[in-house]
């Protein structure tokens, strides 16, 4: 390892600067905060006044066109998604500084899931209209929480995956393909293999969660925290140093 490796902390190190194979449960981490990244767009899109509390370049875009069109409550549901993100992100880089990838996961993941137990908790006794009070403390909550979520996938630090948005994803992905297309021997790299996986389920989260919300199934809101403890539940299976 280069010195210039050795001197980083281990979860921003590149993966591919070591041969040694990521534990087991970082895998089903990954696939899973997709999943939930997808439920969480598609419950805050169809639910919560037509915003995404994890997609934040799709978020911005709205905030632009509800100021433009002067939908000042839906503007407002976008702003406090955008801020939500932002200060759960922070609030989860300060949380986890200097503590070790195990140890961060366990914060953020378990504070995580007390954020969209909150969610369910809030979810069934009020209405969601869009501006209330009540939609934009459900939005904030999503959105403090897919922040959070965005620094599991920054301690993580496999294959150049956010675990929130999928436009990158898709970027590297499409590299990896061609590349692969163009090699003498065809073979999929791991990354793109990866890649590939956390794209479906992000997909695979909001089909489910479109389907959930088409039959108006109440379980809708329970994916994100159910994925969320199956991450848990999967870190706890194995230990890591």
């Amino acid at each position: 390892m280069s010195l210039a490796h050795r001197s980083l902390p281990s979860e921003y190190r590149p993966t591919t600067a070591t041969t040694d194979k990521p534990p087991a449960y970082l895998e089903y981490v990954l696939g899973l905060t997709a999943f939930a990244a997808g439920a969480v767009d598609v419950i805050s899109f169809v639910r919560l006044g037509g915003i995404f509390a994890s997609a934040m370049t799709g978020n911005l875009a709205f905030l632009g066109i509800y100021l433009a069109r002067l939908s000042f409550y839906s503007a407002i549901g976008s702003g406090i998604g955008l801020v939500g993100f932002i200060v759960g992100s922070g609030v989860g880089n300060v949380l986890t500084r200097g503590r070790s990838r195990p140890a961060a996961l366990n914060t953020l993941l378990g504070t995580e899931l007390l954020l969209l137990l909150v969610f369910i908790a809030v979810w069934f006794p009020v209405g969601h209209k869009n501006g209330s009070l009540a939609a934009d403390v459900l939005i904030s909550l999503l959105a403090v929480s897919m922040g959070l979520q965005s620094i599991v996938g920054k301690k993580i630090n496999l294959s150049n995956i956010p675990t929130v948005v999928f436009t990158s994803t898709l970027t590297n992905l499409v590299i990896g393909l061609t590349d692969a297309l163009s090699a003498e021997k065809f073979a999929l790299p791991t990354d793109t293999r990866r890649q590939a996986t956390s794209f479906f389920l992000y997909f695979f989260g909001a089909l489910v969660a479109g389907i959930f919300a088409y039959l108006k199934v109440p379980v809708l809101v329970m994916l994100p925290a159910g994925a969320i403890f199956l991450c848990l539940m999967a870190k706890a299976l194995q230990h890591e140093e």
